[in-house]
Formats: structure tokens, sequence, C-alpha cells
């Protein structure tokens, strides 16, 4: 389907301009295609020169070559013109193309810009409004991290208050305890004596006691012994 249309091309532009005109319209080339028909003029060329060397080369084994030369010269004029016009026509339809490519981008992007735009300002400001909210994470964890600090440090200074006043009342109540110690020894010997006087008294009356039972029952067996003695 390339090479047709691009032999269809390369006839309607060797044809002159009335005949053009009269030719069914050629759709337009695709870029591949405009690529193919440009490179094929430089074929041409190429094949053109190759051509005219070898007309030359016979020209010259001719005895009047004047005629053949200049036969062999429009030939080659022909068919460089022709490749001209298919390379030229390539290379501007390419411009076309990448012309209408690149206003099509353009468009694209004009079109595009107001959504892109929003696009970018709404990202800007989901990335201010993470950026806040990271800021007031921070400012928490800095806030609640002081908080506790402080927190740690009250509750070290009041265990250390309170071992200091109980150390103060330990200190005090020892002092207490060896100020009243003498008193507190003589009250202990005070004690103990009245306690040996109160047994010493006790195990007086006790013997005192014993002793006036051993009386009575003598007295008793006295008497008894006399009254047998007098029956």
């Amino acid at each position: 389907m390339h090479i047709r249309r691009l032999l269809l091309l390369g006839l309607v532009l060797a044809q002159p301009w009335n005949s053009a005109q009269a030719a069914e319209p050629v759709p337009p080339l695709t870029l591949d295609e405009a690529r193919i028909q440009r490179s094929k003029g430089k074929t041409m060329k190429d094949e053109a020169e190759k051509a005219f060397a070898l007309d030359k080369a016979a020209c010259s084994a001719k005895a009047i070559a004047i005629g053949c030369m200049s036969s062999a010269r429009e030939r080659r004029a022909a068919a460089l013109q022709q490749a001209d016009t298919l390379e030229r026509a390539g290379r501007n339809r390419e411009r076309e193309i990448r012309r209408a490519e690149l206003e099509a981008k353009a468009a694209k992007r004009a079109a595009e810009a107001p959504a892109e735009a929003a696009r970018q300002q709404e990202d800007v400001a989901q990335f201010r409004e993470k950026q806040a909210q990271r800021a007031a994470e921070r400012e928490r964890l800095k806030a609640e991290h002081a908080s506790q600090l402080e927190a740690r440090r009250s509750k070290a200074a009041a265990e250390r208050e309170a071992r200091q006043r109980r150390q103060e009342e330990i200190r005090q109540e020892d002092a207490r305890r060896a100020a009243a110690a003498p008193a507190n020894a003589k009250k202990r010997a005070e004690r103990e004596r009245a306690h040996a006087e109160k047994v010493r008294k006790i195990d007086e009356r006790e013997r005192q006691y014993a002793d006036l039972l051993k009386r009575r029952e003598a007295e008793q067996a006295a008497r008894q012994s006399s009254a047998a003695a007098s029956k």
C-alpha cells in the first residue's frame, strides 16, 4: 500500500500541472511514508548519477557523442528533478506532520493548562497542609515531651524531698531517743528495783503466812495432846 501511494504521488508530481489537476487526489502521506519517499528521492538521485556515468561511458565509445551526451544530460536532469521533487515533498510532509504534532501538543497543553494549574495548586495546598500537620504534630510531641520531662522532674523532686524529710524525721527520732536514753535507763532501773521490792514483800508475806500456819498447827496439836492426856 505504501509503495503504491508513493508511486502514484511520484507520477502525479512528474506530470505537468494541468495533468496533475486532472489526476485523482492523493491522500496525505503518513510520517513513515514521507520518510520512505524522502529516502526514495535520495536513492533515485544516486541511481540517476550512476545511469549518467554509464551513459557518459557509452557516449565516449561513440564517434559523435554530442547528441548522446545532450540526451544523457537531459535524462539525468529529468531524473534528478523527479527525485528532488519526491525528496522535497517527503521532507515537507515530514515538517508538516511534525509541525502538526507540535501544534497538537501545544493545543493539548493549553487545553490542559487550567486543569494542570489547578492540580498543581491542589498539590501545593495538600503539601502545605501536610507540612502544617507535621509541624503541629512536632509541636504537640515537643510539648508532650516537655510535659513528661517536667512531670518526671517534679516527681523526682517530690521523692527527693520526701526522702530528705524522712531522713530528718529519723535523725530527730534518733536524737530524741539519744536524749531520752539516760532518763529511760533511770526509770527502767527504778521499775526493776520496785519490782524486786514487790517480789521481796510478796515472798516475806508468804513466809510469814507459812510461819503462822506452822504455829497454828503446833498449837492445835498441843491442845489435842493436852486434851488426850487429861482424859
